[in-house]
This record gives structure tokens, C-alpha cells and sequence, in this order.
């Protein structure tokens, strides 16, 4: 397939900007990271959907990525999911598919419960939901002594990082220095480790665990994908989630762990295409 169009922009969200892509032309579907990621973390599932025919817009949060790294921004799921609302109007989404994994799935909950008729499907990818978040390795980062450990001129977050990709994939084979170079570049030095504070201190678990009653009743068609492997975000909550939602299914992807877009991107693609309409 030819991608016809294919676009990077600094879309404005209030006095911000977030990186935005679009790529490919047909029906569309709107992509979204979670933490620590970008979404550097869709390129090997971008290509095979440009290819089955869709558009893909793919957004780094804001605060992550290449979108800016604001010190006072509200970085929680509820101000994403307006962050992201608003980028999609000033680039004109008339509405189309989310998906989303690990926080980036919260977002796109809340966005379809925002706003419903924009939503035709909804993909949630080992995603955050009712009080699974912040996991214990991100809450732990609300302790004060990380603001010196991080803010070391010496403090290397590229092993940390390796280290939860390591514990995240099956796969480890796909964990490579450039792989943590690209997901550690947004974060490097001293401001960047501070602007990581930020966003995961930012995690809140009210922002989706008080609606989730109203997310349970969404009849939204909705396709959960997991990593039968997950160490981050528990199987029973996706289990829970699809038992309740009326026009909910779930796909269990074995020997795979949380990052199924760099555990399994193959098997995630297809199932995103089998789900969807053509």
C-alpha cells in the first residue's frame, strides 16, 4: 500500500503542545502509549494497519514523547483524556477507532465515555483499569528521596528502564541497547528523569476506578488484549472488565507479558484486524 498521507504535528492543547501523526488514509484509528513509552511503542503495529486499508494517528501523551514536558500540567488519566480530545478537534477527527495500552487504555476509556458517538470501537491492550494503577513500581515513585536519586548527574534510568522492559517481555531477545535508547531520549538528563517524576506521580487511581460503573455499562464494541504473561497489570482485571461490558471480548495472547506491541506485535495486529470491521 502506498500511504498517501503522512504527517507530524505540534498540535496546541490549552497553553501546550503534543506531538501528533497521522499516516495512511480509510477508516481511522487513534493510538495511544502508556508509561514509561511514547509512541515510538506502535511502529511495528502502525505499518500492517496502514497496509489493511486504515488511517493511524498516533499521539505522545502529554508530558512524554516528543510532546512537551510542562512542570505544572496536570498529567493525570481524567486531564489526558481532554488533552488528547482536544488534539483530536484541532486536527479535525470525525471519530474512528482507540486503542490503547497500559495507561493510554485509561485515556481511551475515559474518551469514549466523554464522547460516545466519536467512538466506534475501543481497543484496550493490557490496559490500566478499576484500581489496578499506579503498580507498585511506579507508586513507589511518590517517595520524596526519588526527587535526589533521579536528579543525580549520575543516576543512569536506562537500566531501570531495561530493567521493567526485561520484566514486562517474554521475548527478551527484542530488548536492545537502541530499543531502551529511543524509550530512555524523552526522559535523558536531569530535567528529563524530573519530568518522568511528573508524569508518574501524576497517576491517579480515582480518575478511572470512580467511573468505572459507567465504563462496565458502555455498549461500545470492545476488543481487551493480554499478555497471558503480564507482571504490571493482573489478567483478572481485563477478565473482570469484558464479564461486565455488554458487547465486550477478550483475546489472551500466550507467552507474552505486558508490552505487546514489542512482546507480540504480529499476533496484537492480528487480532486488531480480525476485530475490527473492513
Amino acid at each position: 500500500m502506498t500511504i498517501q498521507t503522512e504527517e507530524t504535528r505540534s498540535v496546541a492543547v490549552g497553553p501546550h503542545h503534543l506531538s501528533v501523526t497521522r499516516r495512511g488514509s480509510g477508516p481511522s484509528i487513534v493510538l495511544l502509549h502508556g508509561i514509561p513509552t511514547s509512541a515510538f511503542l506502535w511502529r511495528e503495529v502502525v505499518p500492517p494497519l496502514l497496509s489493511a486499508g486504515f488511517e493511524t494517528i498516533t499521539i505522545d501523551l502529554l508530558g512524554y514523547g516528543a510532546s512537551d514536558q510542562p512542570e505544572t500540567a496536570d498529567l493525570g488519566l481524567a486531564a489526558q483524556a481532554g488533552w488528547v480530545a482536544e488534539a483530536l478537534g484541532q486536527i479535525g477527527w470525525t471519530g474512528g477507532t482507540l486503542i490503547g495500552h497500559d495507561i493510554g487504555g485509561g485515556v481511551a476509556q475515559l474518551i469514549t465515555l466523554n464522547y460516545p458517538t466519536l467512538v466506534g470501537a475501543l481497543i484496550l491492550v493490557d490496559s490500566v483499569m478499576y484500581d489496578s494503577f499506579p503498580e507498585p513500581g511506579i507508586a513507589r515513585l511518590n517517595d520524596p528521596a526519588w526527587d535526589d536519586i533521579l536528579g543525580a548527574p549520575d543516576f543512569d534510568l536506562k537500566k531501570g528502564l531495561a530493567k521493567g522492559f526485561r520484566r514486562g517481555l517474554v521475548q527478551t531477545d527484542r530488548i536492545t541497547p537502541a530499543l531502551i535508547d529511543a524509550y530512555e531520549r524523552p526522559f535523558a538528563g536531569i530535567e528529563g528523569r524530573r519530568a518522568y517524576l511528573r508524569a508518574a506521580r501524576a497517576l491517579r487511581t480515582e480518575d478511572l476506578s470512580t467511573r468505572m460503573d459507567e465504563i462496565e455499562r458502555l455498549d461500545t464494541p470492545t476488543l481487551i488484549v493480554w499478555g497471558e504473561n503480564d507482571v504490571f497489570q493482573p489478567l483478572r482485571y481485563g477478565q473482570r472488565l469484558v464479564a461486565a461490558m455488554p458487547n465486550a471480548c477478550l483475546a489472551i495472547l500466550d507467552q507474552a507479558g505486558h508490552f505487546l506491541p514489542e512482546d507480540a506485535p504480529e499476533r496484537l495486529v492480528s487480532q486488531i484486524l480480525d476485530f475490527l470491521p473492513r
